[in-house]
């Protein structure tokens, strides 16, 4: 909630209208209703990793988490009863277990907001880009972060001015194969906006004007799909004019000009209090910690293990003879 929270504050200042986003997260209560408060109108998604890890550790079938990711990535609503259909026939009980997950959480074909390609929160690969600094204190760790995302900035930087592409280079490459495949395509057109694309084995109905296509790709990744492409190339149209902004080379290097400034070493620092007395600046932001409820009960002792130090083995007396090495139980003194 207070992540949420600090996150609508900082979207309120540097947008005039506020966005609709897409949340991708695992299945935990507690994120789905901080979205759900903070960010009413947007959409949520589960991430379709967790999911798979989740009903593999239930079910110990891998042929199950293999199914769930094809059903998922179903951009056809038959295609998505299908795969359901092969899960109930694996387990029946996987199948009732995936029904207290409703398929617009985290089936691609009911999702109500736009993918833009993403199944996964990729959570997973942020932990392993911080890997050797996540057992550090707090401090450090957001050094180690700050510096990594110095680097990571730099290097985008310079690697989009590299680029003489519209797109970026991924876009791009899904753009130029979606134009190959539409070579092979029969357009019909219906009128100004509507089109009937014909291929070896299906038809698909094209609208320009709303950016739609049957086989719903279009909407889901918001790049034009083969279908598309073809029906915008028979009307002469530009294919790159019908793609998302956040695509563009223009984007990217936008995404990435802002600079992140170093950090003055921490005996330098100055609390938030002194800063906001005798900083002139009205625009700097503070960003406070959560508040916290201190929970009932005696707190629990946390023990630290310090390497390098051997405590030993504990040594056994007996309280019969004051001999060490054995209990009253075994005294030999007892008998």
């Amino acid at each position: 909630m207070w992540f949420l929270s600090e996150l609508h504050k900082a979207l309120e200042m540097n947008t005039q209208n506020m966005p609709q986003l897409t949340f991708i997260s695992d299945t935990q209560k507690d994120i789905a209703d901080a979205v759900r408060r903070k960010f009413p109108n947007s959409v949520h998604d589960i991430c379709i990793r967790h999911l798979s890890e989740s009903i593999g550790k239930e079910f110990k079938n891998p042929r199950l988490v293999h199914l769930l990711w094809k059903a998922a990535q179903a951009t056809t609503t038959s295609g998505f009863k299908e795969k359901m259909a092969e899960i109930e026939e694996v387990s029946l009980d996987a199948a009732k277990w995936l029904q207290q997950f409703h398929p617009s959480r985290w089936a691609f074909v009911y999702f109500e907001g736009t993918h833009y390609g993403h199944f996964s929160s990729n959570i997973e690969e942020f932990n392993k880009w911080i890997l050797e600094a996540r057992e550090l204190p707090i401090i450090q760790v957001i050094e180690r972060i700050h510096g990594k995302l110095m680097t990571e900035f730099e290097e985008r930087r310079k690697q989009s001015n590299s680029w003489f592409s519209l797109l970026a280079p991924s876009a791009e490459n899904y753009i130029l194969e979606a134009i190959s495949r539409a070579s092979t395509y029969q357009v019909l057109r219906s009128d100004q906006v509507e089109f009937e694309v014909l291929s070896a084995d299906r038809s698909d109905i094209v609208n320009i004007g709303t950016h739609c296509c049957s086989c719903r790709e279009w909407q889901l990744y918001g790049l034009p799909c083969s279908h598309a492409v073809a029906a915008l190339i028979s009307c002469q149209k530009d294919v790159y004019a019908f793609t998302e902004k956040c695509f563009t080379a223009a984007s990217y290097r936008e995404t990435y000009a802002g600079e992140i400034y170093p950090i003055e070493a921490k005996p330098r620092w100055v609390k938030t209090e002194e800063a906001a007395m005798t900083d002139d600046d009205d625009n700097r932001v503070f960003v406070r910690p959560p508040k916290i409820r201190r929970l009932p009960g005696r707190p629990e002792k946390k023990r630290v293990c310090v390497e390098g130090i051997n405590p030993g083995k504990h040594t056994v007396c007996c309280s019969l003879c004051n001999q060490t090495g054995h209990y009253k139980t075994t005294c030999k003194e007892r008998f």
